[in-house]
């Protein structure tokens, strides 16, 4: 339809494409203006942009930026289909308000879902930088997605950070990418970094685990990964039932597709891949963490120890981060030969902790049969003790020269003195200092505690068993930071409280500040964990309503007893003038000031039980 001129100027609003090139005036007839038609030219007219909106402009650079390899591998187990439908949720529709509501994207990649004021302040940010922003809601869209992947990239390092040390089946950090997880695993993975944050939204992605674990069908060793990281996390959160579902979940799995075989992993990958030691990792993990979790739960399931003990046994820790140059593994045989070897020689740290535990289940099972023969307790001690003399040099620290923690030998330090407790301590003439021992899991055998067979008098094993608990705080002392460890050594840690308080009530007031400082440790342990795992709270709350219960009064009476610091003996003016007339503590090589502090600066040691353990006193000079 011709265009009418407009009533001020006379002209047109609109021009024909050729008009505009050469920047004439048009008289906008149609089919086609008066210069076209004089010229033969093809008039051509388009719609004018002035005063519209430029919807299918954005919506082209957002379909091209989704399609860009960069922001597909920006998004980790997100599709391309499911991406474009995430920008497309997030894309204005200007033909409504301009304040309309944004429906939250799905959270595949585990975003963080804002409300609309959140939305708002977060688009404010980022309208610079895209230059498009008819609105805010747009800018809220992209601000999400960024902030999207930045939660999963937190979420990752803080698993790493704080987790993988611990329980180290995955590939190293480094190597995680290139893995292609499923993202019933990744889930698995950011579940567990979600526990490090305060943001208290672990139960959000609890469910993102819940669904994803529930809908995968297929039978692979990532789902066994997958089931068993997330049993332990369950465990520690003392979600007992499905803790117990989750690790049955994982064995069945495991067993299944043949992992207990020796040659599951080689068969799969070659020997020395990475990605073979990482499924000969999940097998003993699993061995490892069925023991631990029979133990918090109270059950009796060893169906990883009752398979033959064939699968090759992992490598360094060091040589496993780095990700390449992984040795041809050694057998369990090999590792039991060691006695044997006429040099001294050397297997990985989780090698000397998957024997750790070995030794701990044997324990347990043996707490379980009252009228066991005395024969039987007295194996099980001498594996303890032997384990310890087979140590090589290198594995007797849990550190190195940098201050690195080794955390394989450290959990096998603490599992040994855990199960040196275990063994020992219902045989003990110890009481018990819970208000209802038989229901707890960390007071063994509290119900049939005169009808365990025993080797020695009860004095030896309560001995035993106080040394035991000496040795678990003196390994916690070197690397307190209990979040960088596993949530199994929590049981081990609220059993070496309750053995150093009972420990107390049966020595005199002069060596209650040793047992009292080694409480205090364990406490504030426990109280730094119980932020992140719920069963550090249940330990720490037992511990110290105990302690209140049994010490309140030793601390008072330790106090009034206590000379005052005027009273204690100080150098006189004829001491000073005559060193030699000292008749204080003037020994050759001594410093001349230890002799000015008063008699309980330094702790009592209790007793001198070094007799009893293998283990040598730390030089800490």
């Amino acid at each position: 339809m011709p265009v009418r001129p407009t009533k001020e100027s006379g002209l047109t609003t609109v021009a024909c494409v050729e008009c505009r090139k050469q920047h004439l005036k048009c008289d906008a007839k149609r089919p086609s203006c008066s210069r076209c038609l004089q010229n033969g030219l093809h008039c051509e007219y388009i719609a004018s942009r002035r005063g519209g909106r430029r919807i299918s402009r954005h919506k082209q650079k957002l379909s091209a930026a989704s399609s860009s390899p960069v922001y597909q591998q920006s998004l980790p187990g997100m599709t391309l289909n499911h991406t474009q439908s995430v920008l497309q949720s997030v894309t204005p529709d200007l033909s409504g308000q301009a304040n309309r509501h944004i429906p939250t994207p799905p959270s595949t990649s585990f975003s963080q879902q804002l409300t609309g004021n959140d939305l708002s302040n977060a688009g404010s940010d980022e309208a610079s930088w895209l230059g498009i922003l008819p609105t805010n809601d747009y800018a809220s869209g992209v601000s999400l997605s960024k902030a999207s992947v930045e939660d999963d990239n937190r979420l990752l390092r803080l698993y790493y950070e704080n987790f993988h040390a611990a329980h180290p089946i995955l590939a190293p950090s480094g190597m995680y990418n290139d893995q292609n997880y499923p993202p019933y695993l990744q889930a698995v993975v950011y579940f567990v970094g979600s526990q490090y944050t305060s943001s208290g939204r672990s139960n959000e992605y609890k469910n993102r685990v819940v669904d994803l674990l529930a809908s995968h069908t297929e039978h692979s060793p990532a789902a066994v990964q997958a089931w068993l990281i997330y049993a332990i996390v369950l465990n520690a959160r003392r979600e007992t039932d499905e803790a117990k579902a989750a690790l049955t979940r994982s064995i069945d799995l495991a067993l299944e597709l043949g992992m207990n075989r020796a040659g599951y992993a080689s068969s799969a990958y070659a020997e020395c891949s990475l990605q073979a030691e990482s499924l000969r990792r999940t097998w003993w993990e699993l061995y490892i963490t069925e023991i631990h979790m029979a133990i918090s739960l109270n059950s009796c399931t060893n169906r990883c120890c009752a398979s033959h003990l064939e699968v090759p046994l992992p490598c360094e820790e060091s040589i496993y981060n780095a990700g390449k140059g992984i040795p041809r593994p050694s057998t369990m045989l090999d590792f039991r030969r060691r006695i044997l070897a006429a040099e001294d020689p050397i297997f990985s740290s989780f090698s000397y902790r998957i024997e750790a535990t070995a030794i701990l289940s044997r324990v347990t099972m043996l707490n379980r049969i009252p009228d066991c023969h005395r024969d039987h307790v007295q194996a099980a001690e001498n594996a303890l003790v032997s384990w310890t003399n087979h140590l090589p040099a290198t594995k007797l620290d849990i550190v190195d020269a940098y201050g690195t923690v080794d955390e394989m030998i450290f959990q096998a330090h603490l599992t040994i003195g855990y199960a040196a407790m275990l063994l020992h301590l219902p045989r003990s003439d110890l009481h018990p200092v819970l208000a209802q021992p038989e229901k707890s899991q960390f007071w063994p055998g509290a119900s049939c505690h005169q009808q365990l067979s025993s080797t020695s008098t009860r004095l030896v094993h309560s001995i035993k068993a106080t040394e035991a608990s000496r040795q678990v705080s003196d390994s916690i002392s070197i690397c307190p930071n209990i979040l960088k460890h596993s949530p199994f050594i929590l049981p081990a840690l609220s059993l070496c409280g309750l053995i150093q308080l009972a420990t107390s009530t049966v020595h005199s007031d002069e060596c209650f500040d040793h047992h009292c400082n080694r409480v205090n440790l364990i406490l504030g342990c426990l109280k730094s964990a119980r932020r992140t795992w719920e069963l550090a709270e249940s330990t720490y709350q037992s511990l110290r309503s105990s302690a209140a219960d049994l010490m309140s009064a030793s601390l008072e009476r330790c106090q009034w007893n206590a000379a005052p610091v005027n009273q204690q003996t100080v150098p006189s003016e004829s001491t000073t003038a005559d060193p030699t007339r000292s008749s204080s503590v003037a020994l050759d090589g001594q410093d001349p000031m230890m002799t000015c502090l008063p008699p309980n600066f330094f702790d009592r040691a209790c007793f001198n039980a070094s007799i009893f353990t293998a283990v040598p006193d730390l030089d800490m000079i």
